[in-house]
C-alpha cells in the first residue's frame, strides 16, 4: 500500500508538471504565435505603404512624362509653325525677287529700245558680208537708192546700204528724193514689173541681215525696170 500510494504520488505530480509544461508550452506558442502575426502584420504594412508609396511615384512620373510629352507636342507644333512660316516668307522674297528682276529686265528692254531709237542706224561689217552672200547672183544689177532731203541720218544709213550692195556687185546710184508731206520711216521699195525677183531678193537679204525689222513696204512702179529703194527717218 504503501508503495502504491507513493507511486501515485508521483503520477499525480509527473501529470501536474506535464499540465504546466503544456501550458507554458501552449503560453510560448501563443506569444511566438502573436509575435510572427504581429510582424506579418507590419511586413505588409510596410509592402502596402511600400507599394503605395511606389503607385504614386508611377503615378507622379507618368503625369511629369504627360507634361513633357504634352510639352514637346506644343514645342513640335511651333517649330512646325515657324518653319511654314519661314517657308512662306521666303517664296514671297523668292516672288518679290522675281518681279523686281522682270522689272529690271522691262526697264532695261524699255532704255535698250530708247537708245536704239535714238541712236543712228548702221551696217555692221558682219551684216555686209550676210547682204554679199545673199545677193551673190545679182551682180551687175541698176538699184536706185533714194533719201530724204535734210536728214542726215537717214543720208548716211542709205550710203552704208549703197555700200553694202556695192560690195555685193549691184551698181547702185544714189539721188535725194522729193517728198510732199510726212515722209515713210524705214525703207520703201518701188519696183517696176520686171524688177520683182531682184525686188524680192534685195529685201529678203536686208530683213534677213538684221539691216531692217521687216516686212519691207513696196509698191508698183511705172517704169517696169526700175528698183528704187527710198530711204526715210527712223
Amino acid at each position: 500500500m504503501h508503495f502504491l500510494e507513493r507511486g501515485l504520488n508521483w503520477s499525480t505530480l509527473a501529470y501536474v508538471v506535464f499540465v504546466c509544461l503544456a501550458a507554458a508550452t501552449s503560453f510560448l506558442l501563443a506569444l511566438f504565435a502573436g509575435r510572427v502575426t504581429s510582424a506579418k502584420d507590419i511586413e505588409l504594412k510596410r509592402l502596402q505603404s511600400n507599394s503605395a508609396e511606389a503607385v504614386a511615384h508611377a503615378h507622379a512620373g507618368a503625369a511629369r512624362a504627360n507634361a513633357q510629352a504634352a510639352e514637346a507636342y506644343r514645342e513640335q507644333r511651333r517649330l512646325e509653325a515657324d518653319v511654314a512660316h519661314a517657308k512662306t516668307h521666303h517664296e514671297q522674297l523668292r516672288k518679290e525677287n522675281l518681279e523686281l528682276q522682270l522689272a529690271v529686265e522691262k526697264e532695261r528692254a524699255a532704255r535698250l529700245q530708247l537708245e536704239q531709237r535714238g541712236a543712228d542706224r548702221h551696217i555692221t561689217a558682219g551684216q555686209k558680208q550676210a547682204i554679199a552672200s545673199a545677193l551673190a547672183t545679182s551682180k551687175g544689177q541698176r538699184i536706185v537708192l533714194t533719201t530724204q532731203a535734210g536728214d542726215a541720218e537717214s543720208a548716211a544709213f542709205a550710203a552704208e546700204i549703197s555700200s553694202a550692195l556695192e560690195g555685193a556687185g549691184l551698181s547702185v546710184s544714189v539721188a535725194p528724193a522729193l517728198v510732199f508731206g510726212h515722209p515713210q520711216p524705214g525703207i520703201v521699195l518701188e519696183v517696176g514689173a520686171n524688177r520683182r525677183q531682184l525686188a524680192m531678193s534685195v529685201a529678203k537679204a536686208l530683213v534677213d541681215a538684221g539691216v531692217c525689222t521687216g516686212p519691207i513696204t513696196a509698191s508698183d512702179a511705172d517704169d517696169a525696170d526700175l528698183l528704187e529703194i527710198a530711204v526715210g527717218p527712223k
